[in-house]
């Protein structure tokens, strides 16, 4: 292979790198301004194959010049018109009087028959100012790391490389040292365009999800603001239909009565929702103060506490070894107290209710099981569970917001874990919830998971 024919090589080998990697980028980001970058590559990459190879000589023939210049500048523009759509501009008319007059020059060369350089200077004298154009865009993109700086200097050596092209075209071909160390560099290009678009496809990752949180914290302070100003009057309206019902009761007849103890339940209903709405906002911003947590004693006092509001229940309750866990001991035990309300509430129907709660462990967590023998569920609508006001049995069979596990999930969140359930129709329900066993990863939530994090 000699000199000609391994600058040759290496041109259309860069060419074709680049052109790849537009072809990649947009399966990847279906990105407009990328498809209209790989048309010009193709017609860059065909430049080269077809004129700059010699297979057509276009320095001796007008018609091949023409050739020549629709594919020059064709490229050109697109490229210039695609980087106006990667940066949200629209394209100058200045690029296209100045391809024009590169046009009419270049004819002018051509007509006077002076030597290729001369026909080739207006050419490159265009594309130079592109390409300085483009690198220097690259380089101005607003993105962390290296890609930017090695893609818009490469562009702009390139256009360097470009500038002095028509200097040394006056024999019948170019200098296999131009044309190598222009393939070089659009190699260095298609590693810097990758590199571009990881950091920018990360930066973008980055400010979606700053925005996210931004917008979740907005929403929470707006959930806790209706369900705080919602709570006053409603408290007010349970109260006086109340104070009506005591008072004036002789005034009414038992369907008047019924009406007022119908407002009382709903108005006591609705502030339920609302004390339920301004928990979750707390778990979603409250700051944490994580200590160690003994579970086990913290399952027998909530335990304890609920039983005292229902003492004529016949519940059987055990406990195995539960493991001592890192956490915010307020929000651990909202967690206990909605899981062990839930177990007393759908096993009330049965004779003779049972609560199990035990653990097991992997690799990588604490998993604790809490087993009763309720009412259970259909497990095909345990998509259900966990979305916020979703209930899975209805409000006359048993009471509740559907608030409850989406408050237990917002914790388990906050604390590196997780929680699913398990069930089946009138046999009971599992739930579990899991922490991570790393003592590193348990002590660390007060650092790691910020409110706006756990808000995602």
């Amino acid at each position: 292979m000699d000199y000609f024919e391994l600058s040759t090589f290496g041109a259309i080998a860069g060419t074709l790198s680049m052109l790849f990697v537009y072809i990649y980028l947009y399966a990847l980001y279906r990105e407009r301004y990328m498809g209209l970058w790989i048309i010009s590559w193709i017609i860059f990459f065909s430049r080269i194959a077809l004129f700059d190879s010699g297979f057509f000589n276009w320095k001796n023939s007008i018609a091949n010049f023409i050739a020549y210049q629709i594919f020059y500048l064709s490229g050109a523009i697109l490229t210039i018109y695609a980087i106006n759509i990667f940066i949200n501009k629209p394209l100058k008319k200045y690029w296209l009087y100045g391809a024009v007059a590169a046009v009419v020059f270049s004819m002018t060369a051509g007509i006077m028959q002076l030597s290729a350089g001369y026909k080739l200077a207006p050419l490159s004298c265009f594309a130079t100012v592109m390409l300085f154009y483009v690198g220097k865009v690259f380089i101005n993109i607003n993105t962390c790391g290296l890609g930017r700086y090695i893609t818009g200097g490469a562009f702009i050596l390139w256009s360097i490389l470009t500038f002095v092209t028509p200097f040394f075209s006056y024999d019948n071909e170019l200098p296999w040292r131009i044309s190598l160390i222009g393939g070089i560099l659009r190699f260095i290009i298609t590693s810097g365009t990758l590199l571009v678009y990881f950091e920018k496809t990360r930066a973008d990752l980055i400010n979606e999800k700053k925005s996210l949180q931004e917008s979740n914290q907005e929403l929470n302070h707006f959930c806790h603001s209706v369900a705080h100003d919602l709570k006053s009057p409603l408290l007010s309206i349970n109260q006086l239909a109340k104070h009506i019902e005591l008072n004036y009761s002789d005034k009414f007849d038992n369907k008047g009565k019924e009406f007022f103890r119908h407002i009382q339940k709903k108005s006591a209903d609705v502030i339920n929702i609302t004390d339920h709405l301004l928990e979750l906002s707390r778990m979603s911003q409250k700051e944490m103060d994580v200590e160690l947590i003994n579970l086990e004693s913290l399952f027998y006092e909530v335990y304890e506490e609920l039983m005292k509001l229902q003492p004529s229940r016949q519940v059987v309750f055990t406990i195995k070894h539960l493991p001592d866990i890192y956490g915010d001991p307020v929000m651990i035990k909202i967690l206990v107290i909605n899981i062990l309300t839930n177990a007393l509430k759908y096993t009330r129907n049965r004779e003779r209710a049972f609560i199990e709660v035990d653990s097991a462990e992997n690799e990588n967590d604490y998993i604790i099981s809490v087993k009763d023998n309720g009412a259970g569920f259909d497990m095909r609508y345990s998509y259900k569970l966990f979305k916020i006001f979703e209930r899975l049995h209805s409000v006359d069979e048993f009471e509740g917001t559907g608030i409850g596990l989406v408050v237990c999930q917002k914790i388990l969140k906050r604390h590196c874990g997780k929680a699913w359930i398990t069930g089946k129709v009138n046999e009971g329900a599992t739930f579990f919830f899991c922490f991570p066993r790393n003592r590193q990863v348990q002590s660390s939530y007060s650092t790691v998971i910020s409110p706006d994090t756990a808000n995602q």
